[in-house]
């Protein structure tokens, strides 16, 4: 017969467990308390290299806008030093070489030295012919033909016309380097000089003569040469001097004539 009666030792110990019991929500979900959760898609920070590109691009922009952008000013024509008006207009022209124009278009026939060719080129040295300015920039616009005596001995040549394939600038530029060089000491000839001789000889064809380059008329240089160095003498406080006294001028005899 079967003992029912429980020894002391049973009774403290916890009834079997319930092998058909279902588990609590709280059971399920301790696994996953227990695993760290995992970052966000598209969330990862930038690397480093990106980094670097970034901080370079606005380097390299700041100092862009610094140098070429100016101040940001809402005036754009006072960001230069310079006005607008001076930098827009033409470019100078580039120096013309007198010593290239004589080596390039006379040496051949004058040579190098301007000593010429005795009784068929004559000398640049020492010639009343270089010496003045109406002559000689009349002969290279036009040329000269026929007899003329230079130092003491005569030549019959064909100077050519260079007034159609030089320039006013490299004409005077040459007619300069001839008449100050070798044991020449004459003044300079400009541009404008020769611009005024060939407008002034405007419709010429034909070459001069030694005859009619003689001519008074033929010898000199539109606004001469007596009226420009005048002008050029005069100091500023000259011109000045002269103005107040013109402007004056007219007051003074209207209180005479009151």
């Amino acid at each position: 017969m079967a003992d029912d009666t429980t020894s002391p030792s049973d009774a403290g110990a916890e009834p079997p467990a319930d092998r058909d019991r279902s588990p609590e929500p709280v059971d399920m979900l301790r696994p996953l308390f227990r695993e760290e959760p995992l970052p966000p898609e598209g969330g990862e920070p930038p690397q480093m290299w990106l980094w670097i590109l970034i901080f370079g691009v606005l380097l390299f922009s700041t100092f862009y806008l610094g140098v070429f952008v100016g101040d940001f000013s809402p005036d754009p024509w006072l960001q230069s030093p310079e006005p607008v008006a001076q930098r827009a207009g033409p470019p100078e022209p580039e120096p013309v070489s007198g010593s290239q124009v004589y080596s390039a278009r006379c040496a051949s026939c004058h040579q190098s030295n301007g000593q010429g060719v005795s009784g068929a080129f004559p000398p640049l040295i020492g010639t009343s012919w270089v010496e003045n300015k109406g002559q000689i920039i009349r002969i290279l616009l036009h040329g000269m033909q026929g007899e003329v005596e230079v130092k003491g001995e005569t030549y019959n040549g064909n100077m050519p016309a260079w007034g159609s394939i030089l320039s006013d600038r490299e004409i005077a530029a040459v007619i300069t380097h001839v008449r100050q060089s070798w044991e020449n000491d004459y003044g300079e000839v400009t541009a404008e000089e020769v611009a005024a001789v060939r407008s002034s000889t405007e419709g010429r064809t034909d070459p001069w003569s030694a005859d009619e380059l003689q001519r008074s008329e033929n010898q000199t240089v539109s606004g001469g040469d007596e009226t420009t160095a005048a002008m050029r003498s005069q100091t500023m406080g000259q011109v000045l001097y002269e103005q107040i006294v013109a402007s004056a001028s007219p007051h003074r005899l209207s209180r005479d004539t009151q």
